[in-house]
């Protein structure tokens, strides 16, 4: 599918699509209604893009000065704001656009004084005072000053990365997201496309993730964030970037959507001059080290290009800015996995026949291999091959000799078209494939921007920002080359309409108008199923190939896909500021229309495992049972353990967000500020078009869909509106701030803030339900009766009701479907909305004009958050303690249960039946808290070095596990381990870094100056630039691996032996250390002899706390070298090299923390990556 084609299905599938074009062709009109709506009276967000700067105008002896004139002139573009100094002195501009500042002060009786080198940053408060020397005003007095290192305007935590930083710093894979990790709070920066969307998320002072992220992202005052997960989206690359800002704790009343943070990228704009660049990086496999412990390197070729253009279109009115960034990477996958070779593709295991003499009869086949045979991997291992039907091992193993082989086409026709012979030059003997397959990863982003202020008292910005990318994946555990591949392909488009109006000397409005599209598509190709090998595979919905998995051999594997996932929202903000005495009052608002759209497949296209079985032992066992005992042989003859094909899903979502909000910067005295602000949000709760939600109210029937399982409620039922929950309206959120020069000096400022923040849900939270019954079935893994992969359903009359495909199903409230045991998945009756509170109290010293320190304290206290929690987990029979095991949770369930068979067993459900398994509720009740010291230096260049750098000692912890990236708590050992015993999972957040260190450092040794012409000009000029990090371990889980407290997971934790505690062991070297990085002995099973007791009911809960051990800590030294060249007059040619770990170091990953895995348990086998090499050129003009 191309991905023109890709939209087109969109359009056509979406029932808002209507909707949405009618939109689209109306914005345009309702942007001028909102504009003249909003003009003169406020309704959102200040500065995302602007910045603000105030201060005192005073004569030499201190003396306020009422009514002096300042100008402020952008000295790029020549824009002028003019303000007038209070009857306090006081003076203040809004909304100013970034970049640098000539700055002219006149009062009568007073030398006019001019002031350069101030250079404005986005959302940047800059505190300048001006002292007015006395004498004739036609006297001008210069001086050269830059904006003062320390806040006196607002207690806000946070930092600017300058466009200074992003040219000179080392970011060797060209992602200015990278740069946020050097932001105080800033503890997790990664990006990840699980749904084909790229997704950035950042993790800030202990705030939450779990599909639902609790940072808001801007492109140029516009939302760059896809509410599907509250992810960020793609930002351009670094040569357009001017600056971006971080905003972590107690941000003021303006912003909203989230509440642990808030990123704001700014792009470059156009000014009087032509500016531009052209640039390539080049990272090749030869340049870097080889992985650890490896002798071979990662095979990897990147190569990153563009170019940026800026200038005039009409001198001081009109100005343009354009940007082109391109990506070109292969990345190769090898394959080493065992094939059938010709002998065994026709039947022939003898290579496979063990030496173990098998026993007699039935028991045969599950005789139990010698040493020797054990130890076997050549051609695939040691086994014995049965007879499908009379289930006696066959003579010599050669199943083609026995009567009762019947070889499956389907089979046959994947081994000759999918499965290769082994290689040549394979290890002999063995029976090896040995193959490389390159990996295509490209994109292509485009921006335009243009700057207007040629209407009097009106300076207005246009952008249009375009990312399309294209990256083939191979599907997670594939083993072979040429089955299926996913291309993850997306487009985004990003278009901003804002403008500042002065309205007066004191007031200012801007407005700002975004449309935001992320459409992205995780195509499966080739685009054919299993039929096209001559199956009756009845595949709904888009077609792709199966997932095959044959143990000891090959896996043919493929990966959930869908043609559609994205957004699109339309927003509109406004802020209103004025100055009115000592107060300056911003009041605004915003309102943000948001379409998710989710086309998810899941595994339409069936999942086929073949695994090595046991035998049965006994004649009455051997009833239905046809299978070989081998893998490969089962494979032959078509004859699965499992199968598994689930229904495709199609969810729609859209919702509203809304905010207002007043602030009031109160200057109550020259010394003291204090920042006074409300906000009031709504956001309302997503509703799907087909009503396709479900809420969980045990014992209650649906009158909507009379024929549902017992307590799944829908939209319409009484007490379930139509987003499933009721929206929120009592999001109130009050913030307070101060800052105080103690000194008058403006040099020495103590500050503190708290405020109440809210978050919002996600659409793919929302979602989440319609991917279960009765929305859609899934049923990986549920059919074990599967004897034919040709004829699917025809043969298996136990599994499929008629022998027949329960494909295409379609969704329908009258006649609801659903395959018993079902797990459902439903929204929380009445769930809230998570909040923040957050609070800081610090203190600033600038100790010279180009060094200062910043101390803080910081709070960050989430509540609310949401999370998978099992309403339906099994219960233990305490009565009959023995009755517990693995095989009969289903019928221990306390909401309609599968009926008991025996003590021990379930019955098998009824074709037709409704049975719960799992009824996960996702609910509102889990917490967050975070308690930090954060120290910051900045030193400005001077003496040839600029350093900026943090130290932070902090301790986060949280209710359960919340900093999962993609899912909601219900993945692998994030699950709790007791549904009945939440307390028990009460840790440390998976981002607890106690002690954490970055520094970034530029060096320009220009020392040579007085040396002769060669060594000046081999010798200066010369940029050095690092980023060294530095951190302890994160935490990571101890589990047993096994299902101790019998719920039917393995996600329990074990508990301590008795006289033992958990540590880790200094063991001095690395290699003691990776052997074994904690006292493994200290651990036991929950109820293995001579362990203590658990916990929970049962007894058998593990108490061992999640998070309990830290791993290895972490350093790393980034860095960078480069020179300009200058070629003819502002034409410079920059030659650069960059690196990441310079220094090659070793860092190790956390160490095995399964108990059960007795050889990996307590070991370390990999580390983090070692250096990678970029080298490049940028042509500067």
């Amino acid at each position: 599918m191309t991905f023109k084609e890709m939209i087109e299905k969109k359009n056509s599938v979406s029932p808002y699509a209507p909707a949405e074009r009618t939109l689209v062709k109306a914005f345009p009109a309702i942007l001028v209604a909102m504009f003249f709506l909003f003009g003169l009276q406020g309704t959102l967000s200040a500065q995302l893009s602007t910045a603000t700067m105030f201060g005192i105008v005073a004569d030499a002896s201190g003396a306020l000065i009422p009514n002096a004139t300042v100008v402020l002139t952008q000295t790029a573009t020549n824009f002028v704001r003019t303000t007038v100094s209070k009857s306090d002195g006081s003076y203040r501009a809004e909304f100013l656009p970034v970049g640098p500042y000539k700055v002219q002060v006149k009062a009568a009786g007073f030398k006019e004084l001019v002031q350069t080198g101030i250079t404005l940053n986005a959302t940047q408060e800059a505190g300048i005072n001006f002292a007015l020397e006395a004498g004739g005003e036609s006297v001008v007095v210069t001086v050269t000053s830059e904006v003062p290192l320390v806040n006196t305007g607002n207690s806000v935590l946070g930092r600017t990365i300058d466009n200074r930083e992003v040219d000179n710093l080392p970011l060797v894979n060209r992602d200015a997201y990278q740069l946020l990790s050097l932001t105080a709070g800033v503890q997790s920066v990664s990006n990840e496309n699980s749904i084909g969307v790229p997704m950035e998320h950042v993790i800030i002072n202990g705030s939450s993730d779990n599909m639902v992220g609790q940072v808001t992202y801007y492109l140029d005052g516009g939302l760059n964030m896809t509410g599907l997960r509250n992810t960020g989206n793609v930002i351009p690359n670094p040569d357009a970037i001017d600056q971006f800002a971080v905003e972590t704790n107690n941000f003021g009343a303006q912003y909203g959507r989230t509440g642990a943070g808030v990123v704001s990228v700014l792009t470059k704009s156009g000014s009087n001059q032509v500016h531009g660049s052209v640039f390539e990086f080049h990272q090749e496999t030869n340049f870097n080290s080889d992985a650890w412990l490896q002798t071979a390197r990662t095979p990897q070729h990147i190569n990153r290009f563009g170019a940026t253009l800026g200038g005039p279109v009409m001198k001081d009115k009109i100005f343009f800015f354009g940007s082109y960034g391109g990506l070109r990477q292969v990345s190769p996958q090898t394959f080493n996995t065992v094939v059938p070779d010709a002998l065994q593709r026709v039947g022939n295991f003898s290579e496979n026949l063990p030496t173990t003499t098998p026993a007699a009869g039935l028991a045969g086949c599950a005789t139990t291999l010698n040493a020797a045979d054990k130890a076997r991997t050549n051609y695939g291992g040691a086994f014995f091959v049965c007879d499908p039907v009379t289930h006696l091992p066959v003579a010599g193993n050669r199943l083609d000799l026995d009567p009762n082989y019947v070889p499956d086409p389907v089979a046959a026709a994947v081994l000759s078209k999918n499965v290769p012979l082994p290689s040549a030059n394979r290890p002999t003997p063995d029976n090896r494939f040995l193959g490389v397959e390159g990996l295509p990863n490209s994109t292509n982003e485009f921006l335009i921007k243009s700057d207007l202020q040629f209407i009097p008292h009106h300076r207005m910005t246009l952008d249009y920002f375009q990312s399309n990318g294209s990256q083939i994946n191979l599907p997670s555990g594939s083993n072979l080359p040429g089955w299926a591949l996913s291309n993850y392909t997306y487009r985004q488009q990003n278009a901003n309409v804002s403008d500042v109006w002065t309205l007066s000397a004191r007031s200012v409005n801007q407005i700002w108008a975004s449309y935001t599209r992320m459409i992205a598509g995780r195509i499966s190709n080739p685009p054919e199923s299993l039929a096209a090998f001559g199956s009756d595979i009845n595949v709904q919905g888009t077609q792709s190939l199966p997932d095959i998995s044959v143990a000891n051999f090959f896996h043919l594997a493929n990966a959930i896909s869908g043609p559609v996932a994205g957004d699109n929202v339309y927003g509109l903000r406004d802020v209103y500021s004025t100055t009115r005495g000592k107060h300056t009052i911003n009041v605004g608002g915003e309102g943000y229309l948001e379409y998710d759209h989710l086309e998810t497949l899941l595994n339409n296209y069936g999942t086929f495992s073949f695994a090595n079985s046991t035998v049965p032992k006994t004649a009455a066992t051997q009833v239905g049972f046809v299978k070989t005992g081998a893998a490969i042989a089962d494979f032959l003859i078509g004859h699965p353990n499992t199968m598994g094909q689930d229904s495709p899903d199609d969810a729609n979502e859209r919702y509203w967000n809304y905010g207002v909000f007043l602030q009031d910067d109160w200057r109550v005295t020259p010394t003291l500020t204090l920042n006074l602000g409300v906000r009031y949000d709504v956001q309302t709760a997503p509703i799907d078009n087909q009503s396709r939600i479900a809420v969980f109210q045990p014992g209650s029937q649906s009158t909507v869909s009379p024929l549902a399982i017992p307590g799944q409620l829908f939209p319409g039922d009484p007490g379930v509106p139509a987003g499933g929950v009721g929206t929120n309206y009592n999001h109130m959120s009050p913030r307070v701030g101060f800052t105080y020069d103690a000194f008058h000096t403006g040099r020495t400022v103590f500050h503190g803030g708290a405020g109440l923040f809210f978050d919002s849900i996600s659409g793919n939270e929302w979602m989440l339900s319609q991917n279960f019954q009765p929305f859609a079935v899934r049923e990986t893994g549920a059919f074990s009766h599967v004897v034919s992969l040709q004829n699917i359903y025809s043969t298996d009359c136990q599994d499929f009701a008629g022998c027949v495909s329960p494909f295409p199903y379609i969704y329908s409230k009258t006649n609801p479907k659903y395959v018993s045991p079902a797990s459902l998945v439903f929204l929380q009756k009445g769930m809230r909305w998570p909040y923040n509170t957050q609070v800081n109290f610090g203190v600033q010293q600038q100790f010279s004009k180009d060094l200062a320190v910043t101390i803080n304290y910081v709070g960050a206290f989430s509540r609310k958050i949401p999370l998978y929690i099992d309403h339906n987990a099994p219960i233990f029979n305490t009565a009959n303690p023995a009755s517990n095991v693995t095989g009969n949770v289903n019928c221990r369930r306390p909401f309609d249960a599968v009926p008991v068979a025996t003590a021990t067993t379930c019955a098998n459900p009824a074709v037709g039946s409704k049975y719960y398994s799992n009824a996960y509720v996702i609910e509102d009740g889990q917490t967050t808290n975070y308690n930090g010291l954060q120290v910051s230096v900045v030193k400005r260049l001077s003496n040839h070095v600029s350093v900026n750098g943090f130290y932070i000692w902090s301790k986060g912890l949280a209710s359960a596990s919340l900093q999962t990236t993609g899912n909601i708590g219900n993945s692998g050992t994030t699950e709790p381990e007791d549904y009945y015993n939440l307390g028990l999972e009460r840790q440390r957040t998976d981002n607890d870094v106690r002690h954490q260190a970055v520094v970034s450092a530029v060096w320009k040794p220009d020392y040579f100056g007085s040396f002769n012409g060669i060594t000046r000009a081999l010798l200066n000029g010369w940029s050095i630039s690092a980023i060294t990090t530095l951190r302890s371990g994160k935490p990571f889980n101890i589990t047993s691996g096994t299902d101790d407290n019998v719920d039917g997971d393995n996600n329990d934790r074990p508990n301590l032996l008795a006289g033992k505690f958990a540590h880790t062991l200094s063991n001095g070297s690395r290699a003691a250390e990776r052997k074994q990085w904690f006292d493994t002995s200290a651990y036991c099973r929950s109820g293995s002899a001579g362990c203590p007791a658990g916990g929970g009911v049962s007894g058998l809960d593990g108490m061992v706390s999640p998070n309990s051990l830290d791993g290895p800590g972490y350093k790393d030294v980034d860095a960078a070298i480069f020179r300009d060249f200058n070629i003819y007059e502002r034409v410079k040619f920059q030659f650069r090299g960059e690196a990441t770990n310079v220094f090659n170091f070793v860092n190790l990953n956390a160490p095995g923390g399964t108990l059960s895995s007795t050889s990996a348990f307590g070991v370390i086998t990999g580390a983090g990556n070692m250096r990678v090499l970029q080298v490049g050129g940028r042509l500067l003009f």
